[in-house]
């Protein structure tokens, strides 16, 4: 018998009073562009969706990457409401160099194998044509109760902090859970949740972390701003088969850790606006990488044991009236972890100037250095550095910082040890021959509604 399932469930949800009489909610992200190296050959990034870019992301960018949004109400009555939320996303080649095709270049992977002997593969081949990426990246439900906190279950970004100009999560607890959130206390709110991370184990099981996340966010210190505090603590459901079967560094599977941030925002001046966050973050054990700056803190748990790590951030905005803005960060790091041990730290400045409502002029400066640390590949460049210059003529609609979609066109050189032929071959261009230099010209779109 063939069932009519559309007419069944509009009266199933008219006699539940459940119709929602909103538009799906629609919103997402995109960033796309195409560079040219003026000694020929690939482009190569130093920073990446992963790591964040350290010297600043403007002109550092050699990848595709969009995510798309749909959420929509399902129920509101008498003061509750249910959503549903999606996100999917796809990005290109999640690498330093430059692989993007053309138009043709497809979702999901276009794997290819590289070089065999004996049957067993040595090398794959990193063409424009696979690695790329397509990820359902949230699917969770939400129950806003008529209490005025909230409960989710699924998969979602959860409670994410960035620096824009970096493109780094310093704080990015994500994944499978569950929660409870925006529960009011007076001063500020609690949220409270589980988020299961699981590390690759051998091939016929997975090492799940599961990391207890509790945050009181909001807290108003007075002419200080507002204080958010996250704690995060990592519980490794490791089996007796699993510590059994480890060895070397993966024996401390079974060892848990914590991640203590705390966040001061700030907006204060009346010529010039400021909008000012600080942030400290100390990391144990399988977090003790937030002293790397390649780590956004909270969401990987990474095996480690008699380690610590800490974090000092300060980002923000400067607005001086209507026609001249600045964004700013500023990053130490230290880490204590055996071999790995040293400090690393990062300025980026990103001035800008308005011509128009439409058009402004664009300088992002950058400098980050390493000092005496396990990181570093080569010993011979002793405290190997890096630096940027990008300069960039955008169009965009309005004159805020933050006003997208932006049009590029621009031009970027880089520098320094860590981009140097043979001190690391991430960023080893071969057709540069023994330059340590980079000089791009290039345009990109950057776009969120």
């Amino acid at each position: 018998m063939k069932i009519n399932w559309l007419p069944l469930a509009a009266a199933v949800a008219f006699a539940a009073g459940s119709v929602s009489a909103s538009a799906v909610d629609f919103n997402g992200y995109f960033r796309a562009g195409a560079q040219l190296n003026a000694v020929g050959g690939e482009v190569y990034c130093v920073g990446n969706g992963n790591d964040g870019h350290k010297v600043g992301r403007l002109g550092d960018e050699c990848d595709t990457y969009a995510e798309i949004a749909l959420g929509q109400n399902v129920y509101d009555k008498a003061g509750s409401k249910f959503s549903v939320h999606t996100l999917v996303a796809y990005g290109t080649t999640e690498g330093y160099r430059d692989l993007q095709g053309n138009s043709w270049q497809g979702l999901g992977s276009d794997y290819e194998l590289g070089e065999t002997q004996d049957g067993i593969v040595i090398k794959t081949k990193n063409t424009p044509w696979n690695s790329q990426r397509l990820s359902f990246r949230e699917a969770y439900a939400k129950y806003d109760t008529d209490a005025g906190y909230s409960i989710w279950s699924g998969k979602r970004f959860y409670r994410r902090k960035d620096i824009h100009i970096l493109d780094l999560y310093y704080l990015n607890d994500s994944g499978y859970g569950a929660g409870i959130e925006g529960i009011d206390v007076g001063n500020g709110n609690l949220n409270f949740a589980v988020i299961k991370w699981a590390n690759d184990g051998t091939a016929d099981y997975n090492r799940n972390v599961y990391k207890l996340d509790a945050r009181w966010d909001g807290i108003n210190l007075g002419a200080f701003g507002a204080l958010d505090t996250s704690v995060i603590y990592a519980l490794p459901a490791i089996s007796k088969q699993q510590k059994d079967a480890e060895a070397g560094p993966r024996a401390n599977t079974a060892n848990s850790g914590a991640l203590i941030t705390l966040d001061l925002g700030s907006n204060f001046g009346s010529t010039v606006n400021v909008s000012n966050h600080f942030i400290a973050q100390w990391g144990s054990n399988g977090f003790a990488y937030v002293g790397a700056f390649k780590n956004h803190a909270g969401d990987n748990y990474t095996p480690d044991v008699d380690a610590n790590g800490v974090r000092l951030i300060d980002w923000g905005t400067l607005d001086w009236g209507s026609d001249f803005d600045l964004g700013y960060s500023f990053l130490w790091g230290h880490l204590n972890s055996g071999k790995n041990h040293g400090v690393e730290y990062s300025i980026v400045l990103r001035p800008e100037y308005k011509w128009t409502e439409y058009t402004r002029t664009t300088l992002e400066l950058g400098y980050s250095e390493m000092k005496k640390t396990g990181w570093v590949a080569d010993e011979k460049y002793g405290n190997p550095d890096l630096y940027k210059v990008t300069l960039a003529q955008q169009f965009t609609p309005g004159k805020g910082f933050w006003s997208r979609p932006a049009i590029r066109f621009y031009a970027s050189y880089i520098n320094g040890d860590q981009f140097s032929d043979g001190w690391n071959v991430q960023y080893r261009n071969k057709n540069h021959g023994s330059h340590s230099y980079q000089f791009t010209f290039g345009t990109q779109v950057e776009a969120w509604w």
